[in-house]
């Protein structure tokens, strides 16, 4: 994390918390002893890097925080009708969604790995063309990008995923007039996902880098033009398969909701993002 983003950082939590004392002081001291609940919603692939700051956060600001998923477009459409506090996005959020007065706070970048089932052998890179051939359904064998002879399972996640939205956007970018083939297996999270690639002979999806970097068996992750995705090459912006990680709120950030983003953008909260297998901002 650079100087600048160091200061931004502290004096948004010395903000935050001289107005929580403030409350504090106001209310008698009894603020420390009432019950705050924060909301926090939306993607599947943030939930559980979430839990993680949730099992810190809670005590640091005597908060109770309810983390639930559901998707990206889950989380910003609910933190616009004011059901979450905090909306979970694994991409950029929409412009439709900022003029709705969503404010997006980027809190990490990620990588989206492409995972193959471990009964295909012979491919290990694919160019972003024969991707977007494989997921239109114009390639619909192994053996037509090198591998052996077997057909060709096609796994994705669901409409409204963050995750399916980066995939299509880089898709869309790399064949003019690209769109999805109608018969897919869609996946409502990245777990699911995960578990029908390795399960599935033949099979082909795409989850974040972090999850990939989980698997240990049944499935393994393959170079996109010739480049292994990775915090370096995500960085350095030769994977292009990547997105930002957004939390949402309804205007500017306020109260539990500020002090947590700016939590997350402490050096401890950077510290998390790693660990959690997602790419800090540096």
């Amino acid at each position: 994390m650079n100087n600048s983003t160091k200061m931004i950082t502290a004096v948004l939590l010395t903000a935050v918390i001289c107005i929580a004392g403030t409350y504090a002081v106001a209310a008698g001291g009894s603020h420390q002893d009432e019950s705050t609940t924060l909301n926090v919603g939306g993607s599947t692939t943030i939930q559980p890097m979430m839990v993680s700051f949730q099992e810190t956060f809670e005590g640091y600001a005597k908060v109770s925080m309810n983390v639930t998923s559901g998707g990206s477009s889950v989380g910003a459409n609910s933190t616009i009708n004011g059901t979450l506090d905090v909306g979970m996005c694994s991409r950029d959020l929409k412009s439709s969604e900022l003029d709705q007065g969503l404010v997006a706070h980027i809190i990490a970048k990620d990588g989206v790995s492409v995972i193959i089932n471990s009964s295909v052998t012979g491919v290990g890179s694919l160019t972003l063309e024969q991707i977007a051939a494989i997921y239109s359904g114009e390639i619909t064998n192994w053996k037509d990008v090198g591998g052996n002879d077997k057909e060709i399972a096609v796994i994705a996640r669901e409409d409204g995923s963050g995750t399916r939205e980066c995939f299509d956007t880089v898709m869309s970018s790399t064949v003019s007039g690209w769109k999805m083939k109608s018969v897919v297996s869609q996946f409502a999270s990245t777990g699911a996902v995960t578990n029908a690639v390795t399960s599935t002979p033949g099979a082909i999806g795409y989850v974040s880098l972090g999850a990939a970097e989980k698997i240990t068996s049944g499935a393994y992750t393959v170079a996109v033009d010739g480049v292994m995705p990775s915090v370096e090459t995500v960085n350095d912006g030769t994977y292009e398969i990547q997105r930002n990680l957004v939390l949402a709120t309804k205007g500017p950030a306020q109260g539990m909701a500020a002090l947590l983003i700016a939590w997350i953008l402490s050096d401890e909260g950077q510290k998390t993002v790693e660990e959690s297998g997602f790419i800090p901002l540096s």
